[in-house]
């Protein structure tokens, strides 16, 4: 793991300095008018002044991450929603209901069982992206996203209280936006929508201070050939430039698992060469009690981005089950500033 996340590193910070995220389909896909059916926009207007939620389709807001892009963030959002919120459905019982009371045939029969194998889903997605002032209040709408989604699962494995997590990306630039976030069955019988702040911070609030991108773990990831031409959703994981990255949702390890974390340092300094120095330190806590101490590490790259992968089991220091909390501490050797950030995590 460790070889294929050096091989990653460097890989991935190619991709920064020298290709897009996004390949010129998206763009267009930007600068489409989406039309909010009016159904769906009266209930998310009516609904907006005090940010209630309606939950015929029950979402969750769950996190939001972001990652430098030039001036802007590409930024990711994620929702939580139950597999009995999206109406997974044998495609038979559309029909079935057409045909009311009247016998199937015998020979359907077996068509009939095998269909009930797989159930399907169809929701849409929409999504409007309000930018806020200072003060909270509304300037205006900032962009609006449609997204159709379709799933197909096995009815054998099929949990009606399981929970997925869906997520879409986009850019933004630096500020204050209000999310609200609308699924809605085919039909607009039943509507669910949910409102969600987020600020995406400006170069000027790390003038004193390092800054970091929200922390968080990989599971897996892949490169693909190209970065996505559309937006799109996905189902438990997203997906980045040229990366299909998987994260740990639920923060929780057994002990013959790497912590691979994931981040960017924000308000750093280039040096004369164009790279970034700092010098890295990682410290597991057990409340405020250092547990284990990393030796202290020194970087010199050209993008201010960390994977890493940290092992829960190492050398003859063995952790016990528990609660901890990974510390990050930044040095920049270029700017002098520093910064520090948390996440915690269990081990099972």
């Amino acid at each position: 793991m460790m070889n294929s996340f050096k091989k990653f590193f460097t890989v991935f910070i190619l991709i920064l300095l020298f290709f897009p995220i996004f390949n010129s389909g998206h763009l267009a896909q930007e600068k489409e008018q989406v039309k909010i059916p009016k159904e769906v926009a009266k209930i998310l207007e009516a609904n907006f002044p005090t940010r209630e939620a309606r939950l015929d389709i029950s979402l969750t807001y769950m996190k939001t991450l972001y990652f430098p892009y030039q001036n802007d963030y590409f930024t990711v959002f994620f929702l939580k929603i139950k597999n009995q919120a999206l109406d997974y459905a044998a495609p038979f019982l559309a029909e079935d209901k057409k045909k009311g009371k009247e016998k199937r045939k015998e020979e359907e029969k077996k068509e009939i069982e095998e269909e009930e194998q797989i159930l399907s889903c169809n929701v849409d997605f929409f999504f409007r992206i309000y930018s806020l002032g200072k003060d909270g209040q509304v300037n205006g709408i900032h962009k609006e996203i449609y997204l159709p989604y379709a799933d197909q699962v096995e009815s054998k494995g099929y949990n009606p209280e399981e929970e997925n997590i869906y997520s879409f990306g986009t850019i933004f630039p630096p500020g204050h936006y209000l999310l609200s976030a609308v699924a809605a069955s085919l039909d607009l019988t039943k509507i669910g929508l949910i409102f969600q702040e987020f600020y995406l911070p400006f170069s000027s609030d790390f003038n004193k201070n390092l800054g970091f991108t929200p922390l968080f773990f990989v599971k897996s990831l892949k490169m693909m050939p190209s970065p996505d031409s559309v937006i799109n959703l996905y189902k438990n994981l997203f997906h980045y430039a040229t990366l299909e990255i998987e994260p740990y949702f639920d923060h929780e390890f057994s002990l013959k698992e790497n912590l691979d974390i994931f981040y960017f340092i924000l308000g750093m300094t280039p040096g004369e060469d164009g790279k970034f120095k700092f010098e890295v330190n990682y410290i597991y806590k057990k409340g405020e009690e250092e547990v284990v101490k990393f030796e202290p590490k020194v970087k010199n790259v050209p993008a201010p981005i960390v994977s890493i992968p940290l092992g829960l089991l190492f050398e003859e220091i063995k952790l016990e089950a528990g609660e901890y909390i990974l510390e990050i501490c930044i040095k920049d050797k270029n700017s002098k500033k520093e910064g520090t950030e948390k996440i915690s995590f269990i081990v099972k």
